[in-house]
């Protein structure tokens, strides 16, 4: 087959351009001629080290998008979009060809899905909250929603490490984007930070893993907090493959939503799980299904759900019984092992791409 993705994006990097990626690259390993539509940048330049190819926009004119996409001479099979500008080019050119397409929804904004939902061949939501959240908002058409999470990299997240308490010190890591739409993760990890200034009875670490448009102000927020502690702060950046998964290695506790969540509990780390939308907390055997229910925060209402003392609450049951740190880790790669592997749930989709094709 010949796959067409296209994805718009404001970021560098994050869990959208993972998914991509990974869809991108197991696709091509099924001997499909891949191309994404992207703007240029970090994110294209991995994808063509791989030998996907791409094909640059800036998506300020969706014609201008149309005759990059011809121009390549290639007849494509299928166009898999995200949302956004990308979908102008996408429903220009699965129209004018005839041929399937799909979207996937990673959250709970809409983008006027009810003004190109009746030229969707299917819609894939990244948990089952999202897609009840789509179909509330309308009801039609549910017979073409599908559920393929985010999964993680089986061959490169292949060997957990579990806390043994040597080192006598404690590292978290916390992982997100560090900008606007994800005020409500920051507003947590600074709740976070207040209360490991509470804790001179162990020395914690923190390793930032991420990046954005608020590092600035995130991290002179976080080192004032830790002024006159015994505790630090390292920011990390922006991290890809085997530098991530070290990183990921390297921390005893993980915050992060989404995607980051299951790394994190793929690497047998516990997991606070905060997303841009819902404070999940802990990872444990009593909340575990919330978490794969909403992609770990996903969907949700941010504060006006937040039980205030929660994310207190959640690093205290860890940093009071070290044992939990343990304990939960392995329990969280478990589940990161049973139902986010990422081959599986891609091996999904190539399955969903062959039948539209079939279809046509």
């Amino acid at each position: 087959m010949n796959l067409l993705y296209i994805v718009n994006f404001h970021a560098p990097m994050g869990g959208l351009h993972e998914n991509v990626y990974a869809s991108a690259l197991y696709m091509k390993k099924q001997d499909c001629n891949v191309y994404v539509v992207l703007k240029p940048g970090r994110l294209q330049e991995r994808m063509e080290g791989k030998g996907i190819h791409t094909i640059t926009t800036d998506f300020s004119d969706a014609d201008a998008t149309m005759e990059n996409i011809e121009n390549t001479g290639v007849l494509f099979d299928l166009v898999h979009f995200h949302p956004g500008p990308s979908k102008y080019p996408a429903l220009k050119y699965s129209g004018k060809y005839d041929i399937p397409l799909i979207e996937t929804y990673h959250g709970i904004w809409m983008d006027d899905l009810e003004d190109h939902l009746d030229q969707l061949d299917a819609i894939i939501t990244v948990s089952e909250g999202i897609k009840n959240h789509l179909q509330k908002q309308i009801d039609r058409h549910h017979e073409k929603y599908y559920v393929m999470p985010n999964g993680y990299d089986s061959s490169l997240f292949d060997q957990p490490k579990y806390y043994d308490g040597e080192s006598g010190e404690i590292t978290i890591g916390f992982v997100t984007r560090l900008d606007k739409d994800k005020q409500f993760i920051m507003d947590i990890l600074l709740l976070a930070v207040n209360h490991i200034k509470t804790r001179p009875d162990i020395r914690i670490n923190v390793h930032m893993i991420g990046d954005g448009t608020h590092r600035d102000e995130f991290m002179e927020l976080c080192q004032n907090m830790l002024k006159n502690t015994e505790h630090t702060i390292q920011f990390k950046g922006w991290l890809v493959d085997e530098e991530l998964k070290d990183a990921y290695l390297d921390c005893d506790i993980i915050i992060a939503p989404g995607r980051s969540a299951i790394e994190g509990m793929a690497c047998g780390k516990p997991v606070i799980a905060v997303g841009s939308k819902k404070y999940t907390g802990l990872i444990t055997q009593t909340n575990w299904q919330s978490g794969v229910y909403s992609n770990f925060g996903g969907a949700g209402k941010r504060f006006a759900d937040y039980e205030l003392g929660s994310i207190e609450y959640d690093l205290n049951h860890l940093l009071d019984d070290q044992a939990n740190i343990n304990r939960l880790g392995r329990f969280g790669h478990e589940i990161a092992k049973q139902f986010f592997d990422g081959d599986r749930i891609n091996q999904e989709l190539y399955d969903l791409y062959s039948i539209l094709h079939l279809s046509e």
